[in-house]
C-alpha cells in the first residue's frame, strides 16, 4: 500500500477520531498560535479533512481567502462537503510540487502533514515560494517531538518510519529553503516552528 492509499483509506475514520470535543479543544488552543488576521490569506498544507477551516475562517473573516490542500482525495472530498464556501478552495496536490501562484499567501500553516515529507527541503521551498516576502511559515502538531515520533513508531503501514527532525536539522532544512527567524516551541503537547520567508 503506498502512502496515498493508506491516507485516502483512513479519511473517514480520521474524521470520526477527531471529532470529539476534547480534540476540538487541542484544535482550538494551537490555532491561538497561527498569525492570523482578518483579510489574510492562508495556505492550509496537508489540511487533511479540514479540521483547521473553522479556526482559520473565524480569524481571516469573510475578506479573507482559504485554500484547503492535500493530496489524499478522500480527505478533500470530507472537507469539502463539510466546509464548502466561497472564501474556501480545494486543491489536490502534494506540498513538493504546489500548483499555485508565487507571492500569494500571508500565511501557509503545515500542520500534521511535515513528518509525511518524502523531500522535506523541496517543501519547504516551495512554501516559500508561494508566501509572501517576510511572511510566516508555521509547522504545527497537537504532540511534542518525541511524543509525535514515538506514536508514529507504532503505526502500521507507509507512515511508520515518518518522523520529526530534530532541531539541528529543522535548522539545516529551513536554512536551506532560506527561510529566516526560526523559532521552535517543542513541549509536551505542543510543537509549533515558525519561520519567516
Amino acid at each position: 500500500m503506498n502512502r496515498k492509499e493508506f491516507f485516502d483509506r483512513m479519511a473517514s475514520d480520521w474524521e470520526k477520531e477527531h471529532r470529539c470535543q476534547k480534540e476540538q479543544a487541542k484544535l482550538e488552543k494551537l490555532a491561538g498560535y497561527f498569525p492570523l488576521s482578518q483579510g489574510h490569506w492562508v495556505l492550509d498544507a496537508g489540511c487533511g479533512t479540514g479540521r483547521l477551516i473553522p479556526f482559520i475562517r473565524k480569524s481571516i473573516g469573510t475578506q479573507g481567502s482559504l485554500v484547503e490542500m492535500d493530496f489524499s482525495r478522500e480527505m478533500l472530498k470530507i472537507g469539502q462537503e463539510k466546509y464548502f464556501s466561497e472564501n474556501t478552495g480545494f486543491v489536490q496536490s502534494n506540498a513538493q510540487t504546489i500548483p499555485l501562484q508565487n507571492d500569494n499567501f500571508d500565511v501557509v500553516i503545515c500542520f500534521a502533514l511535515f513528518p509525511h515529507l518524502s523531500q522535506k527541503e523541496k517543501a519547504l521551498k516551495e512554501f516559500r515560494r508561494v508566501l509572501k516576502p517576510q511572511s510566516p511559515l508555521v509547522i504545527a502538531h497537537p504532540m511534542s517531538r518525541e511524543e509525535l515520533n514515538r506514536f508514529h513508531s507504532h503505526v502500521k503501514g507507509p507512515v511508520a518510519q515518518d518522523f520529526l527532525p530534530d532541531r539541528r536539522e529543522m535548522e539545516q532544512l529551513f536554512s536551506a529553503a532560506r527561510f529566516h527567524n526560526l523559532s521552535i516551541k517543542d513541549e509536551p503537547s505542543l510543537y509549533i516552528a515558525q519561520a519567516t520567508a
